[in-house]
């Protein structure tokens, strides 16, 4: 394949014993309403069900299946991937995850009216386990319209680019590694890297099918608290270094405070909603310290009155609270 003519995109498919969602993936790749020449590489990181089947199934001439012989990690293989890649653009998708069918066209149409943006990304709807949509629409950071621009402070404080919509430029991938090694995750990782060369364009239109199951990465790497060691090494990585970018420094350093906070906001509430009483209330006080301001929070109260007072007393006052009658005048 390397003596043919560069693709203008690659989609590098990561892969680890997802067998059973690997060809609704492939399927939504190779079905793009587009005239764009592409090329599809899996990288399967030696998975122990029927994932090479699957994907081998496809007689596809743009799709080429690559295995690890021993298991290596999430960090080895999206790395692989990425340096296999030959095409202009990359995309990077976990095989559980599918694109729309105007995904190629609309992100394309983008590069070509912009030339400096380094990212293109967009909305996505959420999918179960079977394929069904859950929600249509998960982005609360646009206003409901496109956006072009710098995002390396949002992006700090929250991961709120879905991976699955994410395209840019090779060489902007490339600038980004290696990837550090024990990183609990990689793609906010890559997008904030990215943020700190180049402007993103948001389109605001669903271009994927994200897909929440018991088995998702993120449900894991949270529940097992390597996301949030990680979170902040990103974190120091970023703030220990300054920014080339006209202005982004001053930015960055101006809401240091700020992004702390939040991400560990963001912590306690999934701490809580797993049961974490302890991790919850460690990070909900953090967050008071980095930015008093949330103590006054109803969400942050009534976390921290339950990991005080104990799941059942709070639980059995909130139904007091609910069922009591409304006060009147």
């Amino acid at each position: 394949m390397s003596n043919l003519a560069a693709p203008d995109v690659s989609f590098v498919v990561l892969s680890y014993n997802y067998g059973r969602y690997l060809s609704d993936c492939l399927a939504s790749i190779v079905s793009q309403h587009t005239a764009a020449a592409f090329e599809v590489i899996v990288v399967d990181d030696a998975s122990t069900d029927d994932s090479e089947r699957v994907a081998r199934s496809f007689a596809e001439p743009r799709v080429q299946f690559v295995r690890h012989a021993v298991n290596q990690g999430h960090i080895a293989t999206v790395t692989d991937g990425l340096r296999l890649a030959r095409g202009t653009f990359v995309a990077r998708i976990d095989c559980d995850d599918r694109y729309r069918p105007n995904y190629l066209s609309e992100v394309l149409a983008v590069f070509r009216h912009y030339p400096d943006v380094g990212l293109v990304y967009g909305d996505v709807a959420l999918i179960d386990d079977t394929g069904m949509v859950t929600a249509e629409r998960v982005d609360r950071a646009h206003g409901g319209r496109d956006f072009k621009g710098n995002e390396l402070t949002r992006l700090l404080e929250e991961n709120f680019i879905c991976a699955p919509t994410v395209i840019a430029r090779r060489e902007s991938w490339r600038q980004t590694l290696p990837v550090p090694a024990g990183l609990a995750f990689h793609d906010w990782y890559f997008t904030v890297m990215m943020a700190r060369r180049y402007d993103f364009y948001y389109i605001n239109q669903v271009l994927a099918d994200y897909r929440v199951h018991a088995a998702n990465l993120h449900t894991t790497i949270a529940r097992n608290k390597t996301e949030e060691t990680s979170i902040f090494r990103v974190l120091n990585m970023v703030y220990g270094e300054r920014e080339a970018m006209p202005g982004l420094e001053e930015r960055k350093q101006r809401v240091r405070r700020q992004v702390h906070g939040a991400q560990y906001l963001t912590l306690a509430n999934k701490y809580f909603g797993f049961g974490m009483d302890s991790d919850a209330q460690r990070c909900d006080l953090a967050a008071v310290r980095y930015r008093p301001a949330y103590l006054v929070q109803p969400a942050v109260m009534r976390r921290l009155l339950a990991t005080v007072v104990g799941r059942k007393p709070y639980e059995l006052a909130k139904s007091v609270v609910k069922s009591a009658p409304a006060l009147t005048k």
